[in-house]
């Protein structure tokens, strides 16, 4: 393990990238009127169509009723739409409309151009350098991940 100041560095130079980067895309969220929370359910849902609200809660990882309060709201913005289950009609599907799914994607389009936009900055050794440290950095958080140990 990497001692305690190396760490503490670690910490700073992250939250500096953050506090960078974060700003630009809180910014497109909230015009969208959108909060973290309902742009990861309808990221979700574009990956993968269809989502049932107990599929929707497990993700999120909150109740079913929390779960629902954020679809009722995001329905009424025009982002989600609901649809009976053609095989089984006590569960209802979720789906983006095409306001959701344009503003998903112009949404991660302009994120992608910010992140573009920083790597250039860096040589190609930067760039194999900061592909490990983020291998490592995902695999650590995965493992907490799994182990229970991340707050929600």
């Amino acid at each position: 393990m990497a001692s305690q100041d190396r760490l503490l560095h670690a910490m700073r130079l992250y939250a500096r990238a953050m506090a960078i980067v974060d700003p630009v895309r809180v910014r497109a969220w909230s015009e969208a009127e959108l909060t973290t929370t309902q742009l990861r359910l309808l990221m979700l849902v574009r990956e993968d169509p269809g989502q049932t609200l107990g599929g929707l809660a497990a993700y999120l990882r909150v109740t079913p009723p929390s779960a629902s309060g954020l679809v009722d709201r995001l329905v009424r913005q025009g982002y989600l739409r609901r649809e009976d289950d053609a095989q089984d009609r006590r569960l209802v599907r979720h789906q983006l409309t095409e306001r959701g799914l344009a503003t998903v994607t112009d949404l991660e389009r302009d994120g992608r151009a910010l992140l573009e936009a920083v790597f250039e900055r860096l040589d190609a050794d930067a760039v194999e350098d900061l592909i490990r440290g983020l291998e490592l950095l995902t695999a650590a958080a995965e493992g907490m991940q799994q182990a229970g140990a991340t707050a929600k």
